[in-house]
């Protein structure tokens, strides 16, 4: 069985939306400390061995925040974050990743860090555009969040956004 995965299309409006990523303060944030404590908090809420902020840019995602991933980027075409950023403001979840057409043949779950399991919240910037994603992963399939689960990560998002700006 030959395995596919579609990479997220890219918003017609991309310009806009790259220039939100720059303006948005994340590009300079790598190794905040603020950031890093969102992370670690979505983590414990989901009870994963990974989480990252991650910011789509150009060709990239980056992490200026991340536990368990062991990198800084990943190439955009490989992204979970980018399909979640085109889902508004609401979350994405991926169960298992090897039975979601859109991602069994993703290099990031077919080698490492071999993503079964993944939850996004879009990180919004003020002017209406998605920067990424907070997510949290893991190695197992997972089970679908609760309600209580995505409220807390929607405002953990808002947060890590908020401290992005006052970086800027």
């Amino acid at each position: 069985m030959t395995l596919f995965y579609s990479p997220a299309p890219r918003a017609p409006d991309e310009a806009d939306r790259q220039h939100a990523v720059d303006r948005s303060g994340f590009l300079n944030a790598g190794g905040d400390p603020a950031l890093a404590d969102i992370v670690r908090e979505a983590a414990a809420l989901f009870g994963t061995p990974m989480a990252a902020i991650s910011i789509v840019d150009g060709d990239r995602q980056w992490f200026p925040a991340e536990i368990g991933l062991g990198t800084s980027e990943t190439p955009r075409n490989a992204s979970f974050c980018a399909h979640a950023m085109q889902h508004g403001g609401e979350p994405m979840s991926v169960i298992d990743a090897t039975a979601d057409d859109r991602f069994a043949g993703n290099p990031l779950v077919l080698a490492g860090p071999q993503i079964r399991f993944y939850t996004g919240m879009p990180l919004i910037a003020d002017c209406g555009k998605p920067l990424g994603a907070l997510c949290v992963l893991d190695r197992v399939s997972g089970q679908a969040p609760s309600p209580a689960q995505l409220d807390r990560l929607a405002r953990l998002a808002r947060r890590a956004v908020d401290r992005a700006a006052a970086l800027r």
